[in-house]
């Protein structure tokens, strides 16, 4: 089969490599659309001086069934899925708990660049035939949302601001809407992005690029604030700082983004105040229900507009294209690519 192989930072080829074979509790898919998360990108912003040759990944995938185990029951050959990519040891507490996000051996599936991979049963989840494959493909984003969104426990709030307006941001800010936000406030600093996040209905965008953010909440909020700040960007951003400014008094910061370092809070002001701070690594398992699921569920409802966050779309063979496009995302205005097998 074909597949994406990285041989150093940028450097992307596209080669024969074996089909993978399935276990008895295993599901073999065809990739039929596979997104480009952030996290595949951090390795091409290195200099690896001494890169090593291996498969380019990709975690966020949809796919249809090709074969299946013995031990497989809920999916047949031909079935439309999506597939989950966190896996948990499945022995320890947190695994037990339906909380394996946490768990200290969690792993991510990948094989979304190839034209074949293969998951556990348990990660392989039908999706309805009005679902495209495409909308899909971006699920896992709009899960990191739903468990955000359910982290902060806030329902049928006056404003939540979500902070990054890439596609985790704006699956954020869509599934914050969903869970009753009267107002949602996306802050970005890409154009094309914040005008994507007006068309899944968004009320407010703010470019950091060309007003202070927390100045533009408290105007828009007549100086009250938001009830629930979501941080998605991480990395070396400034947004906890500018969080602080923004929030209400009792009101909640969620952080979503991974940080690169450590942000400075004003620890007397978040006690003043009396703010919340809260993290939301990932997701797992709500009541006893897979994240996941309830992403399908609001995706096949129309509560979610994956679609319109797909930008580009790229082939297998123009692998090295769709990751440039996603790195250079002011040239390309990319908020999610796609590559196609």
């Amino acid at each position: 089969m074909k597949a994406a192989v990285i041989y150093g930072p940028r450097v992307l080829k596209v080669e024969e490599v074996e089909e993978p074979q399935i276990g008895p509790d295993d599901v073999l898919v065809r990739i039929k659309a596979a997104g480009i998360c952030g996290s595949d990108l951090h390795y091409h912003r290195t200099e690896d001086v001494n890169p090593q040759k291996r498969l380019a990944g990709g975690h966020e995938f949809s796919a249809t069934v090709e074969a299946v185990g013995a031990n497989v029951t809920h999916v047949e050959v031909g079935d439309r899925v999506g597939i989950e990519p966190l896996v948990g040891c499945g022995d320890c507490r947190y695994c037990a708990a339906g909380n394996y996000h946490i768990c200290k051996n969690l792993r991510h599936l990948s094989g979304g660049f190839s034209e074949y991979t293969t998951a556990p049963k348990d990660k392989v989840f039908k999706i309805p035939d009005h679902v495209s494959f495409e909308a899909a493909s971006i699920l896992d984003c709009v899960a990191v949302g739903v468990h955000a969104v359910q982290q902060a426990k806030t329902e049928m709030v006056d404003t939540a601001v979500v902070q990054g307006d890439a596609a985790i941001g704006l699956c954020t800010a869509q599934v914050a809407k969903a869970n009753g936000a009267r107002r949602v406030i996306v802050v970005g600093h890409h154009n094309s992005s914040l005008e994507i996040a007006k068309k899944v209905g968004v009320d407010h965008v703010i470019n950091g690029n060309d007003e202070d953010p927390a100045q533009a909440v408290m105007e828009i909020t007549n100086g009250l604030g938001a009830d629930v700040v979501y941080e998605s960007v991480g990395g070396t951003a400034t947004t906890m700082e500018e969080a602080q400014d923004m929030v209400c008094p009792s009101g909640t910061i969620v952080v979503i983004g991974s940080f690169r370092r450590s942000p400075k809070l004003d620890f007397r002001k978040l006690l003043r105040n009396e703010v919340n701070l809260l993290f939301g690594w990932s997701y797992a398992t709500w009541n006893g229900i897979p994240e996941f699921q309830i992403s399908i569920d609001l995706l096949a409802d129309g509560r979610i507009d994956t679609e319109s966050l797909v930008t580009h779309k790229f082939p297998l063979d123009r692998v090295s294209d769709a990751f440039h496009a996603a790195l250079d995302k002011y040239e390309s205005g990319a908020v999610k690519v796609l590559v196609t097998p």
